[in-house]
């Protein structure tokens, strides 16, 4: 919103969704507001768009830069995935599997990142070493660890749905215990409920819990549990929980009902996983 001369070689634009419409007021202004990345760029530059996104194709035809698509659904004249394999042009650079974090919406990361390294003249191997290695950042379904071969991740940064629904595709539903909740928006959760189908259990805690809890029964979840925030959630899902299993911190809400930030929220789920894990080593 603040851009005036920024003027990147290179600018992405991964997506479009309404989540961010309580600070923006309107659709329209949000747009507007992700659009200005690319006021300043000319033909000599590149962006990097999301082609599976009607409206982001629309705005392609706006800007003077060179467009870059990437998509998961089609074949493009960019990075694309392709029958399992992310591809550069015509050229495949890794199995889509390969990739070091889960989830569909890291497969679109994955691509732009494709497209962003292939344009500064990146390698082939070394854009497809760097994915392999590529173990995420914190709070954006980062692998924290095990404890009796449960697995924990941390995806605080999820503070609305869509980022929800992109973390659960990379799971297996039956072997995953969901821990979700936060700041009540006056949104519901209607759109989640089908993503939610399959689950092993869900643990809701913070404003949403029993808006959560609605659409958990309408996702036909049996094993619905409560707690008071997103550590002591924590316990809660590890009794729940077997071998093989895994827990993921993925709450579809911001964290300002019970945190200052989604940071210290991942932080405190952390913690809480770190003390478990002492505790189950100290009992041994």
């Amino acid at each position: 919103m603040g851009t005036e001369q920024f003027h990147p070689k290179i600018a992405v634009l991964t997506n479009l969704y309404e989540a961010h419409l309580d600070y923006h007021g309107s659709w329209e202004n949000y747009v507007a507001a992700k659009w200005r990345i690319q006021q300043n760029m000319s033909y000599d530059d590149s962006l990097v768009l999301n082609w599976d996104q009607k409206e982001i194709r629309e705005l392609a035809q706006k800007t003077k830069a060179k467009v870059i698509p990437f998509s998961t659904k089609e074949v493009v004249n960019g990075a694309y995935l392709y029958h399992g394999q992310l591809y550069y042009k015509d050229e495949a650079i890794l199995a889509a599997d390969e990739i070091g974090i889960p989830g569909t919406h890291n497969i679109e990361n994955a691509l732009a990142a494709i497209a962003i390294a292939a344009l500064w003249g990146m390698n082939v191997q070394t854009i497809a070493d760097t994915l392999r290695s590529f173990s995420g950042v914190k709070h954006r379904t980062q692998y924290i660890g095990k404890v009796d071969d449960v697995a924990f991740y941390n995806d605080s940064k999820a503070t609305n749905i869509l980022a929800t629904q992109k973390a659960l595709e990379g799971f297996d539903p039956h072997k995953l215990i969901l821990l979700c909740g936060g700041l009540d928006r006056g949104n519901d959760f209607d759109p989640l409920v089908s993503s939610l189908s399959g689950l092993k259990a869900i643990v809701l805690f913070g404003q949403t819990k029993y808006k959560l809890e609605e659409a958990a029964q309408k996702a036909g979840i049996t094993s619905i549990y409560f707690a008071e925030n997103a550590e002591t959630a924590v316990n809660t899902a590890f009794e729940l929980g077997e071998r093989g299993d895994t827990i993921l911190l993925s709450p579809a809400n911001a964290s300002w009902d019970q945190y200052d930030n989604f940071e210290i929220r991942g932080e405190r789920f952390m913690s809480a996983v770190e003390q478990l894990s002492q505790m189950k080593r100290s009992s041994q």
